[in-house]
C-alpha cells in the first residue's frame, strides 16, 4: 500500500500545482487532500476518523477519497471498491464536488477507478476489478504514461482469473508504451509459463535480465523456466546467483528449497 501512496501523491502534486496557479481557495482544498492522502499510511485508523470527520464539515469527494484510502490500508477491499465506486458516480453527477475535484473531474475519475480496480482485485473480485480497471484506461488519452501501470493491473487481474492469454496481451500493450521496465516482461513470461511456453518466456526474461540482471523476481523466474526446459545446470546457476546476491534472505530460501528439488 505503501507504493500506492506514492503513486497517489504523485498524481496530485501536479493537480496541486494547477490548482495553485488557478485559485487560492482551491490550492487550499488541494493542499487538505494531499495531507489527508498522506496520514493513510502513517496512521490509517486516525485518517479514516478525520476522513469521515472532513466530509461532515463538507470536504465532499475529496474526503471520501482519503476514507477510502484508508479502507484500502485496513484491508477492508471490499468496502473500499465500493466508496471508490461511489465517489466516481458523484463525480458523475457533480453532487458533493468541490471547486478541486469539479476542475480536475476526468484525472479524478482516471484514478478512482483505477483504485476500485485494485481493490477489488485484492477482494478477489475478478470480474469487477476488470471492468474498472478497463473505465480508467478508457479514460486516458492514447499511450499515456499511466497506462503502463493501470495495463500491468488489469493483466494482473486477469491472470488471477487464470485467463492467461488477456494477461499476455495486456503485458503486450504496455511494453508497447515503455519497453524499458521489468515488469511486463517478467509477468509476462509467467503468464506464458501458465501457458506452457517455455520458448517464449525465455525471449521475455533475457529481456528483463538485460535490463535488471539481479531483480530477485526475475533470476527466480528465470531458474524456474531452465528447470522446466530440464536445463537444471542452468537453473542451479540461476538460483546459486541468487542466493550469492540475497543472503539471509526470503530469497536465499526460496532459492535453496528449489535446488533441493533437483535431481529428485
Amino acid at each position: 500500500m505503501g507504493s500506492l501512496i506514492k503513486i497517489m501523491l504523485a498524481l496530485l502534486a501536479v493537480l496541486v500545482s494547477v490548482a495553485n496557479a488557478q485559485d487560492t481557495s482551491e490550492a487550499a482544498q488541494a493542499k487538505k487532500y494531499q495531507e489527508c492522502l498522506a496520514s493513510v499510511a502513517q496512521d490509517s485508523k486516525n485518517a479514516l476518523n478525520e476522513a469521515r470527520k472532513w466530509y461532515i464539515e463538507g470536504g465532499g469527494v475529496a474526503a471520501q477519497h482519503c476514507e477510502g484510502m484508508a479502507l484500502f490500508e485496513q484491508e477492508r477491499f471490499s468496502e473500499a471498491a465500493q466508496l471508490f465506486e461511489t465517489i466516481v458516480g458523484k463525480l458523475q453527477r457533480n453532487e458533493s464536488v468541490n471547486d478541486f475535484a469539479s476542475n480536475n473531474k476526468k484525472n479524478l475519475t482516471i484514478q478512482l477507478n483505477y483504485l476500485a480496480g485494485l481493490a477489488w482485485h485484492s477482494a478477489k473480485e475478478y470480474d469487477k476489478a476488470y471492468n474498472d480497471l478497463t473505465a480508467s484506461i478508457n479514460g486516458l488519452e492514447e499511450n499515456s504514461p499511466l497506462s503502463y501501470e493501470i495495463l500491468i493491473e488489469r493483466g494482473l487481474v486477469l491472470a488471477s482469473s487464470e485467463n492467461y492469454k488477456g494477461a499476455i496481451e495486456d503485458y503486450q500493450r504496455a511494453l508497447d508504451i515503455n519497453s524499458e521496465k521489468v515488469d511486463a516482461f517478467l509477468l509476462r513470461a509467467e503468464a506464458f509459463r501458465k501457458l506452457n511456453e517455455h520458448p517464449k518466456a525465455r525471449l521475455d526474461l533475457n529481456m528483463a535480465l538485460s535490463i535488471e540482471p539481479n531483480n530477485p523476481d526475475v533470476l527466480f523466474e528465470s531458474g524456474v523456466n531452465y528447470r522446466m526446459q530440464h536445463h537444471d545446470e542452468k537453473a542451479l546457476v540461476e538460483w546459486k546467483k541468487l542466493i550469492a546476491k540475497y543472503p539471509d534472505s526470503y530469497w536465499q530460501k526460496l532459492a535453496e528449497d528449489n535446488i533441493r528439488l533437483i535431481g529428485k
